[in-house]
């Protein structure tokens, strides 16, 4: 219906314009139709040069702001990233530095050599350098192997780690690989590679060149930092850690995508002015490993002086010929800086398209104004006679002519808002309409782009959240030769990963450790905040430390370097078996519900900050005694914070009566109920945080 209504407006236009210059050529003199002839001559090309001239300009203008804004954009990406492999090396080293600073605190844990079952897995083991003896060093070695929980953490969670490793000034090296191996066990000396070298005499984080990975897995750059023996008021330097990445996973993907037009790519120099990546190979863009300062062209080395001088800017070169324009800018967690570039020849081409339309329909225009002069000379009259006929029929054809390539277009995209996004709209019309045909096939294939790496993104959180899940307890009862207590826990994240956590473990044969924690913030930084408070919560009680302890020495290993300024709230238990007495303390977290007797309330709890609020902050222990049947029960803000359509709140007191509502039910059907509870109130709106439970029942001493 809409096609008619365009092709009757069309034709009635195109008659009504047709009868009325008919009726004027028996008035309009020739004089006038050649001077006509000559006005739209004139005007028709200096339309064409000055709507070129301020095309080009426009698009220059356009191009050089999305080059600056695409240069500092992929340069903030590409600084995220090697951050992220930074934090994670510094971590390691503190938690090595903690661990020969404290001695005492730690078991020596066992580490083998590689055995030719684990060639290829993320097993830690260990190597030694030349004419070093492990008996000589042994003790060293395994203190030192008390790090491979979190040098396999790191190196499991993070795509882009190849490998995490220390090496010790007395020669010995662990290291968590994804790809182990080498049959020797003592070929290895770590004290003599540039990264060992680098981070001991710059006495900081150090990055090495980039160098091809041995195991064949592409480009790698090593982050690293030294560790120290901290000990009695003294600082002896103890060996370096470090964090292999791969090039194609941290820096390559960002780079790759940085295009503004066919042509267009993007590289990266070093601070000695040294191609370390590019987008486009060969050509302008050189070979990876050249010195642009050593170049033929002036431009270039200017831009090269630029970038090493960690400016930021855009310039206008002329490469082999080629004009350039390029913007450029510098990262900030390491001597590189970005440049993105784009062919002049590309940026301006719409604007000589656009000229030559101009000249095609002027050149098209003064052939039909020849035409009518000849015809009106040689049978004014015959035109008269004829010329309505002729008209209409002109008219319509010229319509149909007009009109088919947009009723095309218009089925064209009824297809494709039905779904097909594999329809290519075929116009061949070589204006304008053709142009916006194929500005839809590009955004359409854009679409399917950014559909496919959304489905990619959605992959790699199922991934993390199946990580996120292994890392909790899930098996339950967690120790059925244990009938003295009983324990059940769950946690359902409000996105794919989550902050919450909880946990519970032996300390000793006769100790429960139990714990729930809420980190600030949600998400993938939530999660691997979780997984270093987690870590190090465990670690430290593992370590004969009661909850005050293992509370202010967390705090202030998660206030050092804390530069995002998360939290932690956490509230921790020992269960003491035989005798039933909880001793407790709690960093910020919602007081626990606690059944003595026949219903539950509220476990009195002195107040404490959360965890990595601020550093060197004591921390009140409490203590009350579980008698058999009594049950303690720990959740997180996402209960009772929990709300409805009308916004309104769970509350803890809907959360008390529920709680004594299923008060006599197992510890599953008992966190089950109150879910259930929470979801009826909530009345299928959004789940806004992470709801995390943890319920224990204390049977009383075990019968001899």
């Amino acid at each position: 219906m809409l096609s008619k209504k365009i092709k009757t407006k069309v034709l009635r236009v195109i008659l009504s314009t047709s009868l009325g210059a008919l009726l004027l050529l028996c008035i309009i003199t020739m004089i006038s139709i050649l001077n006509m002839r000559k006005t739209v001559l004139e005007e028709s090309d200096q339309l064409g040069v000055t709507a070129a001239r301020n095309s080009e300009a426009a698009l220059e203008q356009q191009v050089r702001l999305q080059l600056m804004s695409l240069a500092e954009d992929k340069a903030a990406l590409t600084d995220e990233k090697l951050n992220v492999i930074m934090n994670q090396t510094r971590m390691i080293a503190e938690v090595i530095t903690h661990i020969y600073t404290n001695k005492d605190q730690y078991q020596p844990r066992v580490i083998n050599y590689l055995q030719p079952d684990q060639v290829g897995t993320t097993i830690p083991h260990l190597r030694t350098a030349e004419g070093v003896s492990l008996n000589d060093i042994r003790n060293e070695v395994y203190l030192a192997a008390n790090a491979v929980t979190i040098l396999r953490q790191i190196t499991t969670i993070d795509t882009g780690i190849t490998a995490n490793y220390i090496g010790g000034e007395s020669g010995f090296f662990i290291t968590v690989d994804k790809a182990s191996s080498g049959p020797n066990r003592t070929d290895y000396d770590a004290r003599t590679r540039s990264w060992y070298i680098g981070a001991k005499e710059k006495d900081g984080i150090f990055w090495t060149d980039i160098f091809a990975d041995a195991s064949g897995r592409g480009l790698t750059i090593t982050c690293a930092m030294p560790f120290y023996d901290l000990s009695n008021g003294r600082k002896i330097f103890k060996g370096v850690a470090g964090s292999g990445s791969l090039i194609s996973e941290n820096v390559n993907k960002i780079i790759d995508s940085a295009k503004i037009s066919k042509s267009g790519y993007a590289f990266v120099l070093n601070e000695k002015g040294e191609l370390i990546f590019t987008s486009k190979g060969g050509g302008a863009a050189g070979d990876i490993g050249e010195n642009y300062l050593n170049n033929l062209s002036p431009e270039l080395k200017e831009l090269t002086q630029k970038m090493i001088n960690r400016e930021s800017g855009i310039m206008n070169l002329n490469l082999d010929g080629e004009d350039i324009i390029a913007a450029y800018y510098p990262l900030k967690s390491i001597n590189w800086s970005m440049a993105v570039a784009a062919p002049m020849v590309e940026v301006i081409a719409p604007a000589h398209l656009i000229q030559q339309d101009i000249l095609t329909l002027t050149k098209a225009e003064i052939n039909r104004i020849d035409h009518n002069i000849i015809m009106a000379t040689v049978g004014l009259l015959i035109v008269i006679g004829i010329g309505g006929t002729a008209t209409a029929f002109f008219a319509t054809g010229l319509s149909n002519g007009i009109t088919a390539p947009i009723i095309s277009l218009s089925k064209d995209a009824k297809i494709i808002s039905d779904g097909n996004l594999n329809h290519k709209m075929e116009l061949k019309t070589g204006d304008e309409l053709q142009m916006l045909a194929e500005s839809f096939n590009h955004m359409i294939e854009n679409i399917k782009q950014i559909t496919g790496e959304k489905e990619r993104i959605g992959v790699e959180l199922n991934v993390a959240t199946r990580i996120q899940a292994s890392m909790l307890p899930s098996i339950f009862p967690p120790f059925p030769d244990r009938e003295e207590f009983d324990i059940y826990a769950s946690m359902l994240p409000a996105k794919e990963v989550g902050g919450d956590f909880y946990d519970f473990f032996l300390v000793n044969k006769d100790t429960l450790a139990v714990l729930i924690a809420d980190v600030s913030g949600k998400g993938v930084p939530a999660a691997l905040f979780m997984v270093i408070a987690k870590t190090l919560i465990k670690n430290n009680a593992q370590n004969d430390k009661n909850p005050q302890e293992v509370f202010e020495i967390v705090n202030k290993l998660l206030c050092e370097n804390n530069e995002e300024n998360m939290f932690v709230t956490v509230f921790m238990g020992y269960l003491d078996i035989p005798t039933g007495k909880l001793t407790y303390v709690n960093a910020g977290h919602n007081p626990p519900l606690i059944k003595q007797g026949e219903n539950f309330q509220w476990l009195k709890v002195k107040p404490g900050l959360v965890l990595a609020g601020m550093p060197d902050i004591a921390y009140n222990q409490a203590e009350t005694v579980l008698k058999a049947g009594d049950v303690l029960y720990l959740y997180t803000d996402g209960v009772t914070e929990a709300f409805n359509t009308k916004q309104e709140f769970f509350t803890d007191s809907r959360l008390i009566e529920a709680a004594n509502k299923y008060k006599d039910y197992s510890l599953k059907e008992f966190a089950v109920s109150i879910k259930d509870e929470i979801d009826q109130f909530a009345q299928n709106t959004e789940q806004a945080d992470d709801i995390t439970m943890l319920v224990l029942q204390y049977k009383g001493r075990r019968a001899q």
